[in-house]
């Protein structure tokens, strides 16, 4: 079931936090928060943090937010660690804002050390208004054992804006740490920004990746960034 909250008229404060922690064999977490919030000057938090240690251990996180008003702050985070032979980590966060002069911060964080390491994160957002402000980011990290397992890191930031004077940032950071390990390496990333709205909006997109591996292992990155502007 997913945790649901609901909030009307203006001034209110939407807190959901989810925290676990485990160690054992095979373990397994998930997690997601869900807000609606109608009104002026609410502010919503919505955050998950899943840490786990086992010889296999699986890791999903969402948080989910409609908000609909002015002058709203809304922020949504997803940290997840582990360690382990093999790993599974995969987390998102979605928001849609109608109204102006609103603030969003996503944020996916995953950290994993062991072996046989697969990481996915993204954000996405609908922002239909003015003077809104939206930062977007997916960081993972993998440190590696010397066993010959492929580690893989997938994220994306993704923006739909419909007004004008709008702000968006979008940035995604992968490491992985391999030492001397020689089994291929794979990290992909995109971000995507659409507007029908010409005017006055402005935008900015980053990814930075860094492996360090063998001298024989085969590495693969890759990177888009894209905008939108204009009727499409």
């Amino acid at each position: 079931m997913i945790p649901l909250a609901s909030a009307y008229h203006g001034g209110n404060t939407v807190s959901q936090s989810i925290d676990m922690s485990a160690s054992g064999g095979y373990v397994s977490q998930s997690a997601s928060n869900a807000a609606v919030v109608v009104g002026d000057n609410n502010n919503v938090n919505q955050k998950i943090s899943q840490s786990a240690s086992g010889n296999y251990v699986t890791q999903s996180a969402a948080n989910a937010a409609v908000v609909i008003g002015n002058s709203n702050t809304v922020g949504q985070s997803t940290s997840q660690s582990a360690n382990g032979n093999t790993i599974s980590q995969s987390a998102a966060n979605a928001v849609a804002v109608v109204g102006d002069l609103n603030t969003v911060n996503q944020l996916v964080s995953q950290t994993a050390s062991g072996n046989e390491i697969y990481q996915s994160g993204w954000n996405t957002a609908t922002l239909v208004g003015n003077g809104n402000a939206l930062t977007q980011q997916v960081v993972q990290t993998i440190n590696m054992l010397p066993a010959h397992v492929d580690p893989s890191q997938t994220m994306s930031n993704s923006a739909y804006i419909m007004g004008s004077y709008n702000t968006v940032d979008q940035g995604l950071y992968g490491t992985i740490l391999a030492g001397t390990n020689n089994a291929p390496m794979y990290q992909s990333g995109r971000n995507y920004i659409q507007t029908n709205d010409p005017s006055g909006n402005s935008y900015s997109q980053r990814i930075r990746f860094s492996v360090r591996a063998g001298p024989r292992a085969p590495v693969s990155q890759s990177g888009q960034n894209e905008i939108r502007i204009g009727p499409l």
